[in-house]
């Protein structure tokens, strides 16, 4: 091979690396602009996420009432679940000289997870709406307290769908994947990877209240511990975006 083209081959590359690190450090950002918007407009709406825990008979009326701000916020959170499929798979790529094994693994876990939360977030979108409508029609108490039964027993179950295994599980399992990665690979700050293990353990924490444990504001707090890592994350690949190109 010639100066001439190993020189260009190598020009290709940071291009190709440059690019890659671009759109993953926007998407990365992006996911949580997105879900920021889903977060203000049902929280104003439907004082979600504290609405999750509330009877039927309170939140089916303000699923009718405020349906337009359901809609959009419910969209708003299922597109952010939506980005990070590409996301892990994104990151198995620009991660792709550190543990390969390791890194499909994690590939695997940002995928189920993403998907899962696909499942949980369907219910607000689709199933929903239309009971609450139902619920408003109703002819009677009894009609009302079978939908409520109805609201409740689904809600239990996509909810454990998305939330436990979609958010906590399978994403608990992804960061922590990432973030020993991370540690390995030597191409990003270490402190980003012990950062990502100790995110990883308050994104699993939620799965206690399946054996019955109480954990408090602990599901607020860890998911706001993720964005954060997750936003750094982003920035860290923008910036390297910059160095690859230059």
């Amino acid at each position: 091979m010639t100066t001439t083209t190993y020189q260009t081959t190598t020009v290709r590359a940071a291009t190709s690396d440059a690019t890659l690190y671009r759109w993953l450090g926007a998407m990365l950002i992006a996911q949580f602009a997105i879900f920021a918007i889903a977060l203000i407009t049902l929280g104003s709406a439907i004082d979600w996420p504290a609405s999750l825990d509330k009877p039927a008979s309170e939140v089916l009326p303000l699923i009718r009432d405020q349906r337009a701000a359901v809609a959009l916020g419910y969209t708003s959170y299922f597109l952010s679940a939506t980005l990070l499929i590409p996301i892990a798979l994104l990151l198995r790529q620009a991660l792709r000289a550190a543990d390969g094994g390791l890194l499909t693994i994690a590939a695997g876990f940002g995928a189920i997870a993403g998907f899962a939360k696909l499942l949980g977030i369907g219910r607000w979108l689709f199933m929903m709406p239309a009971l609450a409508e139902s619920y408003a029609a109703a002819p009677n108490a009894s009609t009302r307290e079978t939908l409520e039964l109805i609201y409740t027993t689904f809600n239990h179950y996509a909810g454990g769908v998305g939330e436990n295994l979609g958010v906590a599980l399978f994403g608990g399992l992804w960061t922590g994947c990432m973030a020993v990665v991370i540690l390995r690979s030597g191409r990003l700050p270490r402190w980003l990877g012990y950062f990502g293990l100790v995110a990883a353990l308050f994104v699993l924490s939620p799965l206690a209240e399946v054996y019955g444990v109480g954990i408090g504001p602990m599901v607020v707090v860890s998911g706001v511990i993720w964005q954060v890592w997750m936003i750094t994350l982003g920035g860290l690949f923008l910036v390297r975006s910059r160095y690859s190109q230059a």
